[in-house]
């Protein structure tokens, strides 16, 4: 009886299939949540250089309603799979390219949000050089991928961000 045991066959595909389904699902999954960081990231790109556009049209709005058309232009573009609320925008004007802020939005020291990112929306003037950035702290099973700063949660940060000096227009001074 355990010679015929050894030698039946019968069922050897469905074990193999059974030892290959599990890793397999896995790589399935991964392969959709990096899709679906690199979907995000890519639409917050696009919609940042959309929405710059609104610095040349809009040239004498505040810097609070150029923000607002920002988050508006952004939340268009990833609204399917990302909530707006958790979507951070902010815009920081320099009076020269040297003078720029490098720091991260993300604070390496606590792995949460920097202090004030999101909150600034700088004094826009004519030659200022201004930076914009989109962030959005999203969840992810993965721990290697396309975003690669984290949050203490686990979160992974996506970043979009565009640079431009206003030569011709210049916003209302409105907040500064």
């Amino acid at each position: 009886m355990a010679s015929r045991f050894g030698a039946d066959q019968r069922g050897a595909m469905a074990v193999e299939f059974a030892m290959i389904l599990f890793p397999l699902c896995i790589l399935i999954f991964a392969l959709l949540e990096g899709a679906l960081v690199y979907w995000i990231s890519s639409a917050l790109d696009n919609g940042l250089d959309t929405s710059m556009r609104q610095f040349y049209i809009q040239g004498q709005a505040s810097s609070t309603a150029l923000v607002d058309g920002i988050r508006g232009e952004l939340c268009q573009q990833v609204s399917p799979f990302v909530k707006c609320e958790n979507l951070k925008v902010d815009v920081a004007a320099y009076d020269s390219f040297g003078r720029i802020d490098k720091a991260g939005p993300v604070d390496p020291s606590t792995g949460t949000w920097r202090a004030g990112f999101g909150e600034q929306h700088g004094c826009l003037a004519k030659g200022s050089v201004v930076v914009v950035q989109a962030a959005l702290a999203q969840q992810t099973f993965q721990k290697f991928g396309a975003a690669t700063s984290r949050f203490k949660d686990g979160s992974q940060l996506i970043l979009a961000t565009s640079v431009i000096q206003l030569d011709g227009n210049s916003t209302g001074s409105a907040g500064c």
